[in-house]
């Protein structure tokens, strides 16, 4: 399959050696995809090389300032994807080097290209199992993750998946569900990481009530053991922190979670 409808936005922050890895990954088994790379860490003069290569081969590149946060580097690209009908989220860390990373996008693309009821059609990080519905409760002030019993599966060219409301962030977008327009969504500008963003989104993508589905056999690994600048952790370390402002927003009061632990605003 021709991937040439498929731009992979790579958010990056103070994490070179992972980025450039992902980076090479992307270029050897989908070459045809354009990257949209976001970053708002340190420049560096080996960045500055690749991102001039990046950039000559008609890829995109964003250095906002330092520490934007996951919402302003997230919302940054929904412009720049539209020339393309999908966007795959990816992140700095993952694996895209193994060929059956390719042939599960080519699986996500074949799902969105015939099943015009969803938006949204993801897989798998590390295996991990994600995929569930988000029951609103208390005229949506309470949510409720639910895993999928995966008994109903549908099938599409010869590709099954199975339909839900929330999956990892691993996903294949229709470009035009995304913006700020009337049924469109994105993410909160103004959010750096950890403030409910992930949950957030996917109840706005059922409010705006487009279709998620997940495809079964696409997976991707993230990468381990490289090394970070020695602040990443503690800029990362913010996602522990109580309180999840983006669910303040939609006047969510609790988020119950696949393990029954509850977040709040």
């Amino acid at each position: 399959m021709d991937l040439s409808s498929v731009s992979i936005l790579i958010k990056t922050f103070l994490r070179d050696t992972y980025l450039f890895e992902a980076i090479n990954g992307i270029r050897e088994t989908m070459p045809e995809a354009r990257m949209i790379i976001i970053d708002d860490g340190e420049p560096t003069h080996h960045k500055s090389i690749v991102y001039g290569q990046l950039v000559a081969a008609g890829h995109v590149v964003v250095e906002m300032p330092f520490d934007s946060g996951f919402g302003a580097k997230s919302n940054a690209a929904i412009s720049l994807a539209q020339e393309r009908p999908y966007l795959l989220i990816g992140s700095d860390d993952f694996d895209f080097r193994p060929r059956s990373v390719r042939a599960g996008v080519e699986k996500l693309v074949t799902v969105l290209d015939g099943y015009p009821y969803a938006a949204i059609a993801s897989g798998r990080v590390n295996g991990n199992k994600y995929e569930g519905w988000l029951h609103e409760e208390n005229d949506g002030r309470r949510i409720r993750e639910e895993y999928i019993k995966y008994d109903n599966p549908h099938m599409v060219n010869g590709v099954f998946f199975h339909s839900c409301e929330l999956t990892v962030n691993y996903s294949l977008i229709l470009t035009s569900a995304l913006g700020f327009g009337d049924r469109q969504v994105h993410w909160d500008d103004d959010v750096k990481i950890g403030g409910g963003e992930h949950g957030a989104f996917f109840v706005d993508v059922k409010r705006a009530g487009y279709g998620v589905v997940w495809v079964p056999g696409v997976e991707i690994k993230e990468q381990a053991g490289k090394p970070v600048d020695i602040r990443y952790h503690t800029f990362r370390g913010r996602a522990g922190r109580p309180g999840r402002p983006c669910f303040a927003k939609r006047n969510i009061q609790e988020y119950v979670m696949f393990g029954g632990g509850i977040e709040r605003p």
